[in-house]
Parts: C-alpha cells; structure tokens; sequence
C-alpha cells in the first residue's frame, strides 16, 4: 500500500448531477454489488453440501469475496484516474455478472472459492468509487446527505442480502440466488452508465506535487486511527451476523420465518438512520463516529448477555445497526477532511480497503468460538478499544 504513486488531484464538483436519480442509482446497484458478500452466510449448509465440505469451512466463501473485495478497493483509485469511476464502476459490474453466472456450475471448495474471489475483485470499486462520485458531484451538504443514504444502503446489504437469499433458496434453490442476479447486474451496468455522468480526461498532478504526496496524506497518522475503526466496525458486523448463523439462540436452530425475521430486525434502524441524515449532517463527524461507536458497542454487549434469547438479540442486532449505519458516513467524511481534496481518492480507496478486509476477518473470527456470547463479548470488547481510541483522540486534538 505504501508504494501507490498514484497522481492525486482535487475533485471538480458539477451542480448538473441529478441528485435523486444518481442517490438512487448508486444505492440501488450497491445493494446489488455488495449484497453478494453476504448472501453465502445463509448459504453455508448448502454450499458445503453442494462442495463436499463441513459447514464452517463454506465461511471461506464469504472471507475470500471480502479479501479480494479489499484488493479490488485498494486499485480502484489508480484505475479510476486513468479511466474516469464511471467506467471503473460500470466494466467491473459486467465483469461481476459474469463470474456470478459460473458459481453455481462448480462442484467443490476451491474453485468455488476462487470464484467467489474474483466476485469480490471486480465488485471491489464500487464502495470507494460511489462515494469519491459522490463528494466529486455535489457540494458538501447534499453530499453528506447522499453519503448517509448510499452508506445506509450499503450497510443493508449485510441484513439484505443474507434475507434475500434464505428466501430465494427456499422457494427456488441456492443457485437462482447467484443467477437471478446476473440480469439484474446487467441492468444496473445499462442504468448507472446513463445515470453518472462522465469525467473529464485526468488532468495532471499540480506543480510542485510529486506523485506520491496523495499516498503519504491518506497514510498519514492523522488518518490511519480511522481506518483501524472501521477494520473493527466492520469485522464484528460480519462475525456476529455469522456466528447467528453457526450458533444462534435455540429458537431460531431450525432456520425458516423465525431465522428471517431475526435477520430483517435490523432493517427498520437503517432507514431510521436515512431519515435523521439531514439532522445528523449538522453534527461534526468526529462526534458522530464517537456516538456512533458507543452504541455499537453498547448493542454488542448486549447480545452478548442476552443472545440466547430471538427476542434479546434481535433489539440488539436493531441497535448495533442503528450505530454501524451512522459510524460509516462519520468516517468517510471524516478521512475526505483530514486529507484533503488532492489525496481523496486514495484514502477512500484505503478506507474501502480496511473495511473490507474487516469484513472477511470477521468471517473466520466466528467459527473460533463455540458460543455466541463469548464471540460477541470479544466484539464488544473490540469495538470497545475502537472507542476509547476514538474518545482519547477527539480529547487530544
């Protein structure tokens, strides 16, 4: 990472760009693209039978999409200031539609996996990619708004997507949740190369700025701290969804409507967090990224005292969403000012990066555990470090 030698220059912000069309869009294809990390949570005892393995080694289905998905976020910046996001954004959907429509034709661990890798690569540009459209596109109110709403969206995929393949399996099979994607991915690539607007041609780096001037900025001390918040956010997301998944309360074992309506408890919270965006927006972000972080911590305690029982741990599934949707904008916003316009799409590209490898590590955090309490009081452990982290910093400047 500390190699990138990747030109760096401000965005140019254009009052053209249709808001709601481009929120929408952008939001819409996220829940496509990133939703496909989380649908072989739900999948696990299909895939393994499908795969001729245990069920806890089909987690490395979910932890591969999430590493390469890491990669594909670390290289989207260079190749999107060579070719513009919009095409960045648009080929790798073509090229994840694709690789989607194979999944289902393989028959074991490894290919199956490696798969599932370069879903993640190709899906990997669309997080930092939407959100360096975003701050591009639009002033910085409408900006925050659209960052809340699309990092909202993104957030769902975790809860979206796990719910929208348990449905599909058992009404048509495990395979149709990868195929039935893939019109809907071509789609998406036909709208978003209509919706976003194009860029102009790079321009180059302004005098007296060497190249890798945008990588010491987004690897500078002042930001790092934030990427090491969302590594943990993003990592105990992952694990707790998986470890209901492994080892969840008695009253859910069986899978079916009670399994479902655990995992949909939380999806009330991401819509109350787009609803109070505008609200939000007036408080700084480093604020919100401390709030925001208590309540995550504060949830996961929770299901770790109270995650034998639905009822308990979905309250506190709710609230842990609820802090996770409103951490995310915080730091996004957060690293976009503490480096500067020049060095934006670089950091966000880290950010996009860290989170993503949260993500696959949480996967494989869980099956260390043999109860779910223990995995989310070591959770809520973590996101408890990221806090005081978080508080002594804000103290300190």
């Amino acid at each position: 990472m500390s190699k990138t030698s990747v030109a760096e220059v401000p965005s140019v912000r254009s009052p053209n760009a249709p808001f709601a069309a481009t929120v929408a869009t952008v939001s819409v294809m996220g829940v496509l693209v990133v939703g496909q990390m989380y649908v072989t949570i739900p999948l696990m005892p299909q895939l393994a039978d499908a795969w001729g393995v245990p069920t806890g080694s089909a987690a490395a289905s979910t932890t591969a999409f999430a590493f390469a998905h890491a990669v594909g976020s670390l290289v989207s910046g260079p190749l999107s200031n060579r070719w513009g996001r919009r095409a960045v954004m648009v080929v790798n959907v073509l090229a994840m539609s694709v690789v989607t429509a194979l999944l289902p034709l393989v028959g074991s661990l490894t290919p199956g996996v490696t798969l599932r890798a370069l879903q993640g690569l190709f899906a990997g540009s669309f997080i930092p990619m939407a959100y360096a459209y975003l701050n591009a596109r639009f002033e910085p109110r409408r900006a925050s708004l659209a960052l809340t709403v699309v990092s909202a969206c993104m957030g769902a995929t975790v809860v979206i997507g796990q719910v929208e393949a348990q449905l599909v399996a058992s009404v048509a099979g495990w395979v149709w949740v990868f195929w039935g994607t893939v019109p809907l991915l071509l789609l998406g690539a036909a709208v978003s190369w209509r919706v976003l607007l194009p860029e102009e041609r790079p321009q180059a780096a302004p005098a007296g700025r060497t190249p890798p001037a945008g990588a010491r900025a987004a690897l500078s001390a002042r930001v790092i701290p934030l990427y090491l918040v969302i590594l943990v956010g993003a990592g105990s997301l992952t694990a707790v969804y998986t470890g209901v998944q492994l080892y969840g309360p008695s009253d859910v074992a069986s899978g079916g409507a009670p399994l479902l309506a655990l995992r949909a408890s939380a999806l009330p919270a991401l819509l109350g967090a787009v609803l109070i965006a505008p609200a939000l927006a007036r408080v700084p972000a480093s604020r919100r990224a401390a709030g925001a972080l208590v309540v995550t911590t504060a949830a996961m305690l929770a299901a770790a005292l109270g995650g034998d029982d639905a009822i308990a741990l979905g309250a506190a599934l709710f609230a842990f969403m609820a802090g996770f949707s409103t951490l995310g904008p915080a730091l996004i916003q957060s690293v976009g000012a503490r480096v500067g316009a020049a060095a934006q799409t670089t950091a966000i590209a880290l950010y996009g990066f860290t989170l993503n490898v949260g993500a696959g590590a949480g996967a494989q955090v869980a099956p260390l555990f043999d109860r779910f309490g223990h995995l989310a009081l070591f959770l809520a452990l973590a996101l408890a470090l990221a806090t005081l982290g978080v508080l002594h910093r804000r103290r300190a400047t």
